[in-house]
């Protein structure tokens, strides 16, 4: 992909194109701060202009911040939206005179802002204190949002004195990693309304039931909604998608006949709402999702896929828009070998490729006919960027020139790995730059394992690799089975048996590294989080050929992840296809605590005391395990962040968080650190 034209905003969190003969130097956690992402997109009515969202990790006030800006779809005219700490979630009106999107402020509630398009009044129409999560039009004079709502009696009430009342659950999913205690505030929707005068909010739904995605019909009447009503839907995890009245009329009607997993909607202008789930009903096994037509105004129970491609569509992986419609069609991410293309599902069922390179779009929007597309894509080199896809690819802006014209980054190299029983799997390896230290001589080697397990390493820009690479490591992460972007058998290939093909892939994996010419293999480390965690932490007690592992966020035991996690009744059984009840050799034949007393290997466990995917006792029991059995193990606890410390944590620890991370490898396996001394020295290094 390269760019046929670049504009530049003038605003000082934007960088200009720099000489090429800049000084270069390798990447250092500072500069995650300094990085421009693009988020959220969305296109005008008129298809002329784009309004989109610019990123960063601000290192100021250590919250991630969020900014809007326009410009023309020719790359003309960019210019400053909004001024906020963190505005989000941009939405046109139908006619187009309104911009309104969502507003974030330090100890305030989120705003629902409304800008008179193209350059008039902001006003704030609307506050809900406990944040908000989606925003879309009904007709052109009122918005649909989805909000946590409080019972009535804690209206009003200081959140000191609720942090200091008992909790009273009745049912399993009672938080929610990054949401907090979600069993007294479930996420209601709301009908703002009057937004030229006096707006006025009204309730719609269920009462007292937590809602996720929306989509509103054509004629702005109905607004359908995914929530979770089924009694044990704590058991499984399935919701459905119901059918509301804005108005209140009429009865609420359920358009799902059985229990699915429902993540995304949008409700084509040509008749069928358009689903992104799975139907199956089993409480074991998973199936990846894939769109599904619900025919006839959405009003008829049955499901019907629309068209079939084997490749994964998993739209959590999109920061912006991860559905939308089109003439005849819905567009919808690709996940494929390393990619994040956008693809073309019509609506007779055909199914074409809208836009696929060695990139990943992480956020899109098209024309209301699909001529136009645009998107921020980000490629192993650069941050996500806004690009113009329809025709020839064009770059509209770029956020980051100045700043990477003097990092020297490290290259990327797709790879093609052999496993034991002869399944070839993908891999990407990052080399160090040339500015990295230990260039001269063989060079430590880390292999990274991704987090889901349903999840992809690829051809996108990760500060993880580039960082391992700036301290003079060859990095390594694959796509194992149970991978995402491979197809469906590929993805559940490992389910219920964890421990067995993924980690003979992992291991040729790391055989593949320590093959290279330039690795030495006596320095190979092994790392990752989540899922990564839980594989890092299987190779440390199945394999002592590790110089260093980092367990980060990981699940290590099936039994209590079960009772500990948000999610882990229903996913740790469709996971591992065992549940306590009736197999619990099972759960413990594929939890790496049942083996952690063979970990030899120096072990750096990190975890977020506010982590309730993987809660934290899952650290805590992993290290008590290898120092109760005599082995080498650090637990650096990140107090306030959850599971996402490292997307979207706060930049103090992000940065810190690098830092202890490489002067632990530093020690062990010989690559560079960045400075710190965050780790207490080994009782014979005391001074």
């Amino acid at each position: 992909m390269t760019a046929s034209a670049t504009t530049e905003p003038a605003d000082a969190t934007m960088q200009a194109t720099s000489p090429e003969d800049a000084e270069r130097r390798a990447i250092e956690p500072a500069d995650l701060c300094r990085l421009r992402a693009v988020g959220d997109v969305a296109i005008h009515p008129d298809g002329h202009t784009v309004v989109y969202a610019i990123a960063w990790p601000d290192a100021d006030s250590d919250s991630n911040r969020s900014l809007l800006y326009s410009i023309g779809i020719d790359g003309t005219g960019n210019r400053q939206l909004s001024h906020g700490q963190r505005d989000t979630v941009p939405k046109f009106s139908p006619d187009g005179t309104r911009l309104a999107f969502l507003r974030a402020e330090p100890d305030r509630p989120t705003s629902v802002m409304i800008l008179a398009w193209p350059v008039g009044e902001l006003t704030e129409v609307a506050r809900f204190v406990d944040g908000a999560t989606t925003l879309c039009w009904a007709g052109d004079d009122r918005l649909i949002v989805t909000a946590p709502r409080r019972p009535a009696g804690q209206e009003g009430v200081e959140d000191e004195e609720l942090a200091r009342r008992p909790r009273i659950v009745t049912a399993l999913d009672y938080r929610y990693n990054g949401r907090g205690y979600i069993h007294d505030r479930p996420r209601q929707i709301s009908a703002v309304s009057g937004l030229s005068g006096d707006a006025t909010i009204e309730q719609i739904g269920r009462p007292g039931v937590d809602h996720g995605a929306v989509a509103v019909s054509p004629d702005g009447r109905l607004v359908a909604a995914v929530a979770g009503t089924d009694d044990d839907r704590d058991l499984t995890g399935f919701n459905h998608i119901w059918l509301y009245a804005i108005d209140g009329s009429g009865e609420p009607a359920r358009l799902t006949g059985v229990g699915g997993n429902w993540t995304h909607l949008v409700w084509h202008r040509d008749g069928p709402l358009v689903a992104t789930g799975t139907t199956e009903a089993a409480r074991t096994g998973f199936h990846r999702p894939h769109l599904i037509g619900l025919p006839d105004q959405g009003r008829t129970p049955s499901v019907e896929p629309l068209g079939h491609h084997d490749y994964n569509v998993v739209p959590d992986r999109m920061s912006g828009n991860a559905v939308v419609a089109v003439d005849g069609a819905v567009l919808y991410p690709g996940v494929r070998r390393g990619r994040i293309a956008i693809d073309r599902y019509g609506l007779d069922g055909t199914h074409g490729v809208v836009y696929e390179q060695d990139d990943q779009v992480l956020a899109f929007d098209a024309s209301a006919d699909g001529s136009t597309v645009v998107a921020a894509v980000t490629t192993p080199d650069r941050p996500a960027e806004l690009w113009r896809l329809d025709g020839v690819p064009d770059r509209l802006v770029g956020l980051n020139d100045e700043l990477l014209a003097r990092l020297d980054l490290g290259r990327t190299e797709r790879v093609a790995v052999t496993s034991a029983d002869g399944t070839e799997v993908e891999a990407f390896v990052v080399r160090p730059p040339a500015t990295a230290p230990g260039g001269d001589g063989l060079q430590p080697g880390l292999v990274y394992v991704h987090g889901g397990p349903m999840f992809q390493y690829g051809l996108g820009f990760f500060d993880e690799f580039q960082m391992a690479a700036a301290c003079g490591y060859v990095v390594i992460g694959g796509n194992p089975r149970g991978s995402d972007g491979y197809g469906e058998a590929w993805a559940t290939a490992i389910v219920g048996d964890l421990g067995n093909r993924d980690w003979a892939d992992v291991s040729a994996i790391a055989d593949h590294l320590a093959a290279l010419p330039e690795v030495d293999p006596d320095r190979v480390g092994i790392g990752g989080g989540s899922y990564g965690g839980f594989m890092t932490a299987w190779a440390l007690s199945h394999d002592q050929r590790f110089g260093a592992g980092l367990v980060e966020r990981a699940v290590t035991s099936w039994h209590t992840m079960y009772g500990t996690s948000d999610i882990g009744t229903w996913f740790s059984a469709k996971t591992i296809g065992a549940t306590i009840e009736a197999d619990p050799a099972e759960v413990t034949r594929q939890s790496p605590l049942h083996y952690a007393a063979a970990v030899t290997t120096p072990t750096l466990i990190v975890h977020a005391e506010q982590d309730w995917r993987c809660p934290i006792e899952q650290a805590e029991q992993l290290f008590a395990a290898i120092r109760r059995s005599g082995g080498d193990a650090i637990l650096v606890r990140f107090p306030g962040e959850n599971h996402e410390l490292t997307r979207s944590g706060s930049p103090s620890h992000r940065v810190e968080r690098f830092e202890i991370v490489h002067e632990f490898f530093a020690h062990h396996l010989g690559g560079a650190d960045f400075g710190s001394t965050h780790l207490p020295p080994a009782n014979d290094e005391w001074p």
